[in-house]
């Protein structure tokens, strides 16, 4: 299983993945994908604006955390399921 400084930093790569692989029983890992996708879009235009704000980036943070977390066990069960 991959570490979590390694998951956040492919966080992007591995939300993709997560909304490219998506079925019925992934719909929580696919809502919690979705948000920090969307927390890491406002956030990134901001930046390029000079308009980023502390609460922008904790809602990115938070988001991307969550993430990970979701998809940590969602890996650790389709492992199972696979062993």
């Amino acid at each position: 299983m991959s570490s979590r400084k390694t998951l956040l930093k492919h966080a992007d790569e591995l939300a993709q993945d997560v909304f490219n692989a998506w079925n019925a029983s992934g719909e929580a890992l696919v809502h919690k994908a979705f948000l920090y996708k969307t927390a890491r879009h406002i956030a990134k235009n901001h930046r390029a604006f000079g308009l980023l704000s502390d609460g922008d980036e904790d809602k990115e943070s938070i988001a991307r955390l969550m993430f990970v977390r979701a998809y940590k066990i969602y890996s650790a069960r389709q492992a199972a399921r696979f062993n």
